[in-house]
């Protein structure tokens, strides 16, 4: 417990952002864009059984994070802060597609693939690093448009029925 305490703090300064208050995605998607200079842009993507859960693609000027749009609204949120982890923490794995591969279309926009990353394509500590804060965050999030409540709850419980929720979604 106190080793997993540590490595979130550690990785919570490596994102080298202010935490926004209150939490909420939408708030932490704009420190993210505020520290990197990049937009970021989410949308829902249909999925089928050998579909990724989340997908991170990168293009020249914009981030967009992909994530199941039948998913569940715990397992969207699990997915969109997991991307934005790898994002934050500047990860760097095998992309999935080739550099300048082109798009049909992202949210309407047609759009030349600089690095796409999905389930795999980074290292094993990588991957924990990104669920460990994604989860950690997500169970701080405010109910604010999230998806995600568990008002009524006191922080701790609800910290803890995120974490349920999110390993038992989907």
């Amino acid at each position: 417990m106190w080793r997993e305490r540590r490595r979130v703090l550690h990785l919570l300064r490596r994102l080298d952002i202010d935490l926004p208050a209150p939490l909420t995605v939408d708030a932490l998607v704009s420190a993210l864009v505020r520290a990197r200079g990049r937009r970021i842009q989410l949308a829902a993507m249909s999925t089928n059984v050998q579909a990724p859960c989340g997908l991170w693609i990168a293009t020249a000027e914009t981030d967009y994070v992909l994530y199941g749009a039948d998913a569940s609204p715990v397992l969207q949120i699990q997915t969109i802060l997991h991307e934005l982890m790898h994002i934050g923490l500047r990860h760097v794995g095998a992309g999935i597609v080739d550099v300048g591969e082109a798009l049909p279309s992202v949210g309407g926009v047609a759009a030349t693939v600089m690095r796409a990353r999905a389930v795999g394509a980074f290292a094993v500590e990588q991957e924990h690093d990104a669920e460990l804060l994604a989860t950690y965050l997500g169970a701080r999030l405010t109910g604010g448009g999230s998806g995600v409540s568990f008002d009524g709850l006191g922080r701790e419980r609800a910290a803890v029925m995120y974490r349920i929720a999110s390993t038992l979604a989907d």
